[in-house]
């Protein structure tokens, strides 16, 4: 009976002992330099550092601006930031408070698996009902859904991507790939259902 030799995947190369083979099929493709996979982004060994200034200048990039469009009440699509946070604010709370318990008691948990999928949903469930309720208030329109989206994706998946660069060192390669992968969850159901949402308010009162 013929055995196998196993195949050790040490970043992008594989070998058998000490020797360099060619790699097989289902372990190469988007995958970071520690072997992590990407969902979005294609493979860039060149991007795929650490850089804590331009991670850093980023973070404080997004934050100062959404920090401007408060103070200086800029409207986005004809709504002030405050008039999209304010009534949902306890649901963005909840959200957060999600994200923490993932990474601080849920990655703990021995079976893991469904604790992390049901905090998930929290957060999921969380930003539907955010449509909702801004569905339901007049002059909320399409655009103010998509805005929506944008703005649970910084405050869900900036917070995700910053608590797993700053403590679990990964890659900023690694970190956009999640960012851009985890909005676009937040994204369909913000943008998308909620605008079902402001279809059906808009189609009730006409």
């Amino acid at each position: 009976m013929k055995t196998l030799a196993a195949v050790n995947v040490q970043y992008q190369d594989c070998y058998v002992g000490d020797q360099k083979v060619d790699c097989p099929r289902a372990q190469t493709g988007n995958l970071t330099q520690t072997s992590e996979k990407l969902d979005v982004l294609p493979s860039v060994t060149t991007l795929d550092i650490r850089n804590d200034v331009i991670f850093t200048s980023v973070l404080l990039l997004v934050f100062l601006s959404f920090l401007l469009l408060a103070i200086l009440k800029i409207k986005i699509f004809g709504k002030a930031l405050s008039e999209y946070i304010k009534p949902i604010w306890y649901f963005i709370l909840i959200s957060i408070l999600t994200v923490f318990w993932q990474y601080l008691f849920g990655l703990k948990i021995d079976d893991n698996s469904m604790a992390l999928r049901i905090s998930q949903w929290v957060w999921e469930a969380m930003v539907l009902a955010s449509a909702y309720k801004l569905s339901k208030i007049p002059g909320f329109s399409y655009k103010n859904m998509f805005f929506l989206g944008i703005l649970y994706s910084f405050i869900i998946h900036g917070l995700k991507v910053t608590i797993r660069y700053f403590f679990y060192a990964k890659t900023l390669w690694y970190v956009s790939d999640r960012f851009l992968y985890g909005s676009l969850l937040v994204m369909l159901i913000a943008g998308v259902l909620g605008s079902v949402f402001v279809y059906l308010r808009k189609r009730k009162l006409s």
